[in-house]
């Protein structure tokens, strides 16, 4: 019985865009079948684009295809290991399905693989972990979509067949199929725990295709499912084993112990802020952090009880800070904020402010004293005299009151009233005063 691990992920981001971990892995026994999934959400016709497989840091060519051009129908290029052993799917390149798929695969073909879209603005890059060894497994991440793959090596229709998808020993009724009659258009008897969240792929029922896709899966979908074709003879049976891994969340209110944290100003100056952080009825045990709004772990005070952790420290800068619970046993992380204002002198943005202030100060008087010294700057102190009433306004060169002097005014001066000092501006020839 040949036995194909198809996972399908699908991801849209700008480049690289970079997938790694259990979210995107095939697992798939040696000498069976491997479909690597790559398809563009936009689900846009691929037909005249191109797109690259590539396995490894050594970049190996695993497939190209150009515009209808490939490795199987004339293109050179292919690396030895992977030549006559890859195929990709013509009939769905007009959905935007760039999925190959492996024959007969080896321990040596496991590895990272990259499918990229250079052609798209922007680039686009898929990765796929492709385990080769004992066991069929998809592996996915809490509250992503799992493919499970089931289909004939004959791949003859069966549109007009019959395949039941069961779990574990229990025979949970996954999906049932019949003649086009099934659990998403009428037919009833499918378990509660998969109502609404299964799905098959209509338009491959005549290439041989039962897969199917559970999705937004959760850890209780882990198992061992299998997929049976009861009319045919002989029967044929699939097995697939389904791991749905946590995801680090807030689980408080869902999970018995999952605790949330709260913090809190104790006290508080001008300077400084006294902030505490507690948990209360946390179960296992969590770890508690203090942290700023960079994300830095701040050192604080710890007393720690069965059930109980409180943290106290003082902080005197200007932040948002959090106190942030982690619960590795049940995948629990949870935060709580508060945002401190410090308004005094040893708050950095004043200080900053201030010396900034003084510097510019020292700054303007440093030109000051040496435009003194080249004489491009004199001080004179001159009494008014002379007419008073409008006539003072304007002075016997014909000045308005207040204006600059420069080399330009030619010998004038500016006047001021009461004898107040002037600043007066002139050549390094002139002498005003």
């Amino acid at each position: 019985m040949q036995l194909m691990m198809f996972l399908v992920f699908v991801c849209v981001g700008t480049f690289p865009a970079v997938i790694s971990g259990p979210g995107v892995k095939v697992v798939v026994e040696e000498d069976s079948d491997a479909v690597l999934p790559c398809s563009l959400r936009t689900e846009e016709n691929s037909t005249a684009k191109v797109f690259d497989w590539r396995k490894d840091e050594s970049q190996k060519e695993v497939f190209f295809y150009d515009s209808g051009i490939h490795y199987n129908n004339g293109r050179i290029g292919q690396d030895e290991q992977f030549r006559g052993r890859v195929s990709h799917y013509e009939d769905q390149l007009m959905n935007g399905n760039a999925s190959i798929k492996i024959h007969n695969t080896k321990v040596a073909d496991s590895g990272i693989y990259s499918c990229i879209l250079p052609k798209l603005q922007p680039i686009q890059t898929f990765y796929v972990e492709l385990v080769v060894g004992p066991g069929v497994k998809v592996v996915v991440e809490e509250d992503r979509d799992a493919v499970l793959p089931c289909s004939l090596s004959t791949k003859e229709s069966i549109i007009a067949q019959v395949f039941d998808w069961r779990k574990d020993e229990s025979q949970k009724e996954v999906f049932f199929y019949d003649s086009g009659l099934h659990y998403n258009n009428g037919r009833i008897g499918q378990d509660e725990q998969f109502r609404g969240r299964v799905s098959h792929y209509e338009d491959q029922l005549m290439n041989g295709n039962a897969s199917i896709k559970i999705h937004n899966t959760k850890v209780a979908d882990s198992g061992i499912y299998r997929c049976v074709f009861p009319k045919l003879e002989p029967i044929q049976t699939f097995y697939v084993e389904l791991v749905v891994e946590r995801l680090l969340r807030d689980r408080s209110g869902e999970i018995p112990g999952a605790s949330k944290p709260s913090i809190t100003v104790l006290d508080a100056t001008k300077d400084w802020s006294l902030l505490q952080c507690e948990v209360h009825r946390a179960s296992p045990e969590p770890k508690v952090q203090l942290q700023d709004g960079s994300g830095n772990i701040l050192p604080a005070e710890e007393r720690r009880g069965r059930y109980h952790v409180t943290l106290n420290i003082t902080v005197t800068k200007t932040d948002r800070y959090l106190c942030v619970l982690t619960q590795e046993e049940i995948s629990h992380q949870s935060r709580a904020e508060t945002f401190v204002f410090i308004s005094g002198a040893g708050n950095t943005t004043d200080r900053n402010v201030g010396v900034g202030i003084v510097v510019v100060a020292a700054v303007v008087g440093a030109v000051l004293v040496v435009l003194l010294k080249l004489r491009q700057i004199k001080i004179c102190k001159k009494k008014l005299s002379g007419p008073t009433g409008p006539e003072a306004e304007q002075n016997s060169n014909g000045l308005e009151k207040g204006t600059l002097m420069t080399p330009e005014t030619n010998n004038s001066h500016s006047t001021a009233q009461n004898g107040l000092m002037t600043l007066t501006i002139v050549s390094e020839l002139e002498d005003m005063c």
